[in-house]
């Protein structure tokens, strides 16, 4: 009797160590942002006020070839304090800056990650939006754009 019981006492241990997956089965993916009323200038992102700062779309893209990868509803912080949450594909939102000071503000983006072949995950992207008070302060040494990658590893 004593040696059943210290096997039933014994099989949540040996299930722990059954359940344990690899990092291989982790999601590889890209992020890509396509924004509106903003320039991506070196990897930041401006706006000028009072224009409304506008993410049109949040997908993901596969890193391994012949792997299909989504993402679901983003939730989205600005300086840790919520904005909202866009259930719909293409995920998008809008963000007023006539209210808001000119400087330096962090956007976070809190979205699931669903890649064929993997695991569940939940991915947290976060962005430097600058806010300026007029077109001039812009930095003018490189070509703006209007997306952004985020590359994304699960560790």
């Amino acid at each position: 009797m004593k040696k059943l019981l210290l096997a039933l006492l014994a099989l949540p241990l040996l299930a722990s160590f059954a359940s344990c997956s690899s990092d291989d089965d982790m999601p590889q993916v890209n992020i890509d942002l396509t924004y509106g009323n903003a320039s991506v200038i070196d990897g930041q992102v401006y706006v000028v006020q009072p224009d409304t700062f506008r993410i049109l779309s949040v997908a993901v893209t596969p890193v391994r070839e012949g792997h299909k990868a989504t993402n679901g509803p983003v939730s989205y912080f600005m300086n840790g304090v919520p904005v909202g949450t866009s259930p719909v594909a293409p995920f998008g939102v809008n963000i007023l800056t006539s209210d808001l000071e000119p400087g330096a503000y962090a956007v976070q983006m809190f979205m699931p990650i669903y890649e064929e072949g993997c695991e569940l995950a939940n991915a947290v992207a976060q962005i430097q939006l600058n806010v300026l008070a007029d077109s001039t302060q812009l930095p003018s040494a490189a070509v703006p754009s209007v997306t952004q990658r985020v590359e994304y590893s699960f560790e």
